[in-house]
């Protein structure tokens, strides 16, 4: 992954994340009128931490850094709407509360060009299958931070 402008880096240029996962389909608002809607997005995603979390492992007790990003064919709502309810649906499965998580969220264009190194198999299906798809990434904090 290439360096922030910064010359920050981001936790994926570290380290592979701890834990991740791809959830197809239009991630859902947590502003959308449409409760049921969220519900349901809600659901996919803790579904798809409960399929992939290692059975018996407890959720990280840590920090967490959550990285988040939207790969579509174009942008549908502010990202910081988007990330709350995934946020919200790794609760219990990956972090015992979201008061200590450090949030990012993009949008990248699903037919864009991209230079790879490192790519996952989950996220090589994700992008095989061609539709839009949300990539979650969980890193447990390395213990520093950054006060700038």
């Amino acid at each position: 992954m290439a360096r922030r402008t910064d010359g920050g880096e981001r936790p994926d240029d570290r380290r592979p994340p701890d834990f991740e996962i791809c959830v197809h389909g239009r991630p859902v608002s947590a502003q959308a009128h449409n409760r049921n809607r969220l519900a349901i997005w809600q659901h996919a995603v803790k579904t798809a931490a409960l399929d992939a979390w290692p059975s018996g492992q407890q959720p990280f007790a840590a920090e967490i850094e959550l990285r988040v990003t939207h790969y579509a064919g174009a942008r549908i709502a502010d990202m910081d709407n988007l990330v709350k309810p995934i946020q919200d649906a790794l609760q219990g499965v990956c972090y015992p509360h979201d008061g200590r998580v450090d949030v990012t969220g993009n949008w990248r264009d699903i037919n864009g060009r991209f230079r790879v190194r490192y790519m996952s198999p989950r996220l090589a299906a994700a992008f095989s299958d061609g539709r839009e798809f949300v990539h979650v990434r969980v890193w447990r904090a390395a213990g520093e931070r950054d006060l700038g």
